[in-house]
C-alpha cells in the first residue's frame, strides 16, 4: 500500500508532464461495420486533466474505438504521461508505475513471508543481476556492428544460469551438478534443432513472421530459444538434482542405479506438468491475435502457418528440452555420486 502511494505521487520526478483526469465528457462520434460483419464504435472524449508536476488545467479531446484494440479509453481517476509539442499537450500512455511497483512489492513480500530473508535476497539479487546481463547484451547488440548474435545470446545463457544457481543454490557441488545438466540439456536441445531445420531446410518454418525485427530472423529466433530452454530445464534439473542430494544426505552409498531410477521416476511426474505450463503460457500470449484473426475472417490453416507458426515450435523445442533433461540429469548425477562412492 505505502509503495503504491508512493507511486501515485512521485509525479515530481518525471521530466515530462504528468496529469490526472479529474473529468470526462464521453461522446459517440461514428458508429463502423466491417466487411466481416465486425461492428465497433468510434468515440471522443474530451478529458479535463489537472497537471501534477507543472501548475494548472487542462484540456485533451481523446478518439477511441470502443473495442480498444488499438487505443484507449480514460477514467476519472487515471494518471497520465503527456508531452509537449509545440505548445500543444498530447497523450503519450497511462502512468502504470503505481500498479506494477506495488505488485512488484507484494512479490517480495510474499518472499519474505514464505522464505527466508536470506535466500529471498540473493533470489531478488539475482533476478536484479539478470536484468542487467540482459540490458548489457541488448546494448551490445544494437551498438556494436557485425555482432553474433547466436554467441552473445549464448554467453548470456550461460551467465543467466551461473548467476541464478550461483545466487540460490551457493557455490555448493549441487549448484555445479545442476549448472552442468542445464547446459549440457540446453546444448544437447539446441544441438537438435539445429540439426532438424538442416536437414529439413526450415520447410514449413516461416520465420519472416517475427514482429518487429531488423536483423536475421533466424538468428535472432535462435536467440530466443536458447533463453527459453535455458529457463524450462533449469527448473527441472534444480528439482531432480535437489532430491537426488536428499538421497545422498539419507544414504551416502547409494550406487549408480539407485540414483538413476529415482531422479527418472521424478522427471517423469514433473516433466508432464512442465510442458502443460509451456503450452498454457503460449496460448495466452496467442489468444488475443488469434481472436483478431479469426473475426477478420481468416481461416485457421492461416493462423496457425502465419500467426502460431514460430511459437508452436518454440513450445516443442522447449517441452524436448524438458524430456531430455530426466535422463541427462539422472545419469549426470548418478555417475558424479557413485564415483564420490568409488573414491572413499
Amino acid at each position: 500500500m505505502l509503495s503504491w502511494f508512493f507511486l501515485r505521487h512521485d509525479a515530481v520526478l518525471y521530466t515530462n508532464p504528468v496529469g490526472q483526469v479529474v473529468h470526462v465528457s464521453d461522446k459517440v462520434t461514428q458508429k463502423v461495420t466491417d466487411e466481416h460483419n465486425n461492428s465497433d464504435v468510434i468515440r471522443t472524449q474530451v478529458l479535463t486533466v489537472r497537471l501534477l508536476n507543472r501548475r494548472g488545467t487542462i484540456k485533451l479531446s481523446n478518439t477511441y474505438a470502443q473495442s480498444q484494440v488499438i487505443s484507449n479509453q480514460y477514467r476519472v481517476g487515471d494518471q497520465l504521461l503527456l508531452e509537449n509539442i509545440d505548445n500543444n499537450m498530447h497523450i503519450l500512455s497511462l502512468k502504470r508505475d503505481a500498479v506494477v511497483g506495488a505488485l512488484a512489492m507484494l512479490l517480495v513480500g510474499l518472499l519474505v513471508i514464505y522464505s527466508k530473508w536470506r535466500a529471498t535476497s540473493w533470489l531478488l539479487l539475482s533476478m536484479l543481476i539478470n536484468i542487467g546481463l540482459f540490458g548489457i547484451a541488448v546494448v551490445l547488440n544494437v551498438h556494436v556492428k557485425n555482432v553474433n548474435v547466436f554467441l552473445l545470446f549464448s554467453v548470456l545463457a550461460i551467465l543467466f544460469a551461473t548467476a541464478s544457481l550461483a545466487l540460490v543454490l551457493g557455490k555448493t557441488l549441487q549448484m555445479g551438478i545442476t549448472l552442468l545438466t542445464t547446459l549440457t540439456t540446453t546444448v544437447l536441445t539446441i544441438g537438435l534443432l539445429v540439426a532438424v531445420l538442416r536437414l529439413t531446410n526450415n520447410a514449413g518454418v516461416h520465420f519472416e513472421t517475427m514482429s518487429y525485427v531488423t536483423q536475421v530472423p533466424v538468428t535472432l529466433f535462435m536467440a530466443q530459444t536458447i533463453i527459453g530452454v535455458l529457463g524450462a530445464v533449469m527448473d527441472e534439473a534444480a528439482d531432480i538434482v535437489a532430491m537426488q542430494f536428499g538421497m545422498q544426505r539419507e544414504n551416502a552409498t547409494r550406487q549408480f542405479s539407485d540414483y538413476w531410477h529415482a531422479g527418472m521416476s521424478v522427471g517423469r511426474d514433473i516433466m508432464g506438468t512442465l510442458i502443460n505450463v509451456l503450452f498454457m503460457i503460449f496460448i495466452a500470449e496467442t489468444l488475443p491475435m488469434v481472436f483478431l484473426m479469426l473475426r477478420n475472417g481468416n481461416h485457421w490453416t492461416y493462423i496457425m502457418d502465419q500467426i502460431m507458426n514460430l511459437g508452436i515450435l518454440q513450445t516443442v523445442i522447449s517441452g524436448i528440452g524438458i524430456v531430455l533433461a530426466v535422463p541427462v540429469t539422472s545419469a549426470l548425477v548418478g555417475w558424479i555420486m557413485s564415483r564420490k562412492v568409488g573414491t572413499k
